[in-house]
């Protein structure tokens, strides 16, 4: 049986859905395949200490990339631009979408510490608390059945103390605030602040820039009177940690920088 050969206009519709076809596939591949690189090598180049830098190539520009490129192509297919014009397109649109997988790939702001507005309402040593960490270590310890403590952990502690010459003050925290370091190119090294809230800030905290004894603390200008101050954690090598304020599971104070008064909003 033979086949009626096709119309004029059943040839014209079929070449134009090759067309719009072709239009899809050339800029989906292309804006996706720009989303993935930029968006998978950009961070690893510009923020290599971000964990989950690649990601944003495999699970958002580029799947976004060709989703768009998609939609685009059938636009441009669809209203029969010349090749020229086309092409054209598709460099601009790729290149701006580089740019932006490449914005998106660069370092967020940094966290630096807390600064809190608080006064100073009773000091203590760090002996104070020491049943407070022997107890608080036991229970991590227990806790943890893959790893042993260092040996004489416990013991050490009077060590710490010595070695380490500060107070636990305690604290009535008015308002807290974040502190931020901007890292972009065009702001790095500059400094930015979270608007003053109040939250759940500690109320307890390590402190050396008095030194050790808290007759320095409680006379003078620090009692009644609120200060901003900057709060940070330290870090420690071993574990139990052998460093005095994170053993005892407090931040550390000291009065904020003057670099960092202008930046907080009053």
């Amino acid at each position: 049986m033979s086949v009626p050969p096709k119309t004029e206009g059943e040839i014209t519709d079929e070449t134009a859905l090759r067309r719009v076809l072709k239009s899809v596939r050339t800029w989906a591949l292309v804006l996706g395949g720009v989303g993935f690189i930029f968006g998978f090598f950009g961070p690893i180049e510009l923020s290599p200490d971000a964990n989950q830098g690649p990601l944003l190539g495999i699970f958002i520009t580029g799947p976004l990339g060709f989703l768009l490129g998609a939609i685009l192509g059938l636009i441009v297919g669809a209203l029969r631009l010349p090749a020229a014009m086309s092409r054209n397109a598709l460099v601009v649109v790729s290149i701006g979408g580089a740019l932006v997988c490449l914005y998106y790939s660069l370092p967020s702001p940094r966290y630096v510490a807390n600064v809190i507005d608080a006064q100073i309402v009773g000091c203590a040593s760090p002996d104070s608390l020491k049943d407070k960490a022997m107890a608080y270590w036991d229970d991590r310890i227990a806790k943890v059945t893959w790893a042993g403590p260092r040996a004489g952990w416990k013991q050490d502690f009077d060590r710490m103390v010595g070695a380490d010459p500060g107070v636990v003050l305690e604290v009535r925290v008015l308002r807290e605030s974040k502190l931020y370091e901007n890292r972009k190119p065009w702001d790095r090294g500059t400094f930015v602040a979270r608007p003053w809230e109040t939250g759940n800030a500690p109320t307890q905290y390590f402190a050396r820039f008095e030194g050790g004894s808290c007759a320095s603390y409680l006379t003078g200008d620090h009692p009644g009177e609120h200060a901003a101050y900057l709060a940070t954690g330290e870090n420690a090598k071993l574990w139990p940690a052998e460093v005095l304020s994170n053993f005892l599971d407090l931040q550390v104070l000291e009065p904020l920088p003057g670099r960092f008064h202008g930046i907080l909003s009053q």
